[in-house]
């Protein structure tokens, strides 16, 4: 499961819906990419039914990433976040963690996730990305395509 979140009347922001729509319109068997604006708790449904999800957002604002960063995240179950975690959270309505903990809390599983940031330069209003953000983008589905390639499921 391929989850990109963003705004795209907001520039950059955008950059992680983009992202999943590449990957939609690949049409792989096995695969789901979803673009969405913001994390709601309705995705916990996918969530749970998948062996795997990355996460695609943007850097955000004050983040000086000049590189695509790919990091593991795992639930929330606490509801307290270390300043490492609050740090990789997506800052719309929920983080990542979050709605792990919440899929793993409904669902009793929660699979293993990764948070994909792509470096960004502005959130202005208008639907055009920074040639940052589109280079980043570019790298970004590149490291999509090379992780599902390359990458197994764990037999449980």
């Amino acid at each position: 499961l391929i989850i990109g979140c963003g705004n795209v009347l907001r520039g950059d922001d955008a950059v992680g819906a983009q992202v999943a729509r590449t990957i939609i319109n690949w049409h792989l068997p096995n695969v789901k990419a979803i673009a969405v604006h913001q994390l709601t708790p309705e995705l916990s449904i996918e969530i749970a039914q998948a062996n795997y999800v990355i996460f695609v957002d943007a850097c955000r604002e004050g983040s000086h990433a000049r590189n695509i960063q790919l990091s593991p995240v795992s639930a929330s179950l606490n509801g307290n976040q270390s300043p490492t975690q609050s740090s990789r959270s997506l800052t719309h309505s929920h983080s990542v963690e979050g709605l792990l903990a919440l899929t793993q809390k409904v669902y009793e599983h929660t699979p293993q996730a990764w948070l994909l940031q792509v470096p960004t330069e502005s959130f202005d209003f208008g639907e055009q990305l920074s040639s940052i953000a589109q280079r980043g983008s570019d790298k970004a589905v590149q490291t999509i395509e090379r992780f599902l390639i390359n990458y197994q499921v764990p037999y449980s």
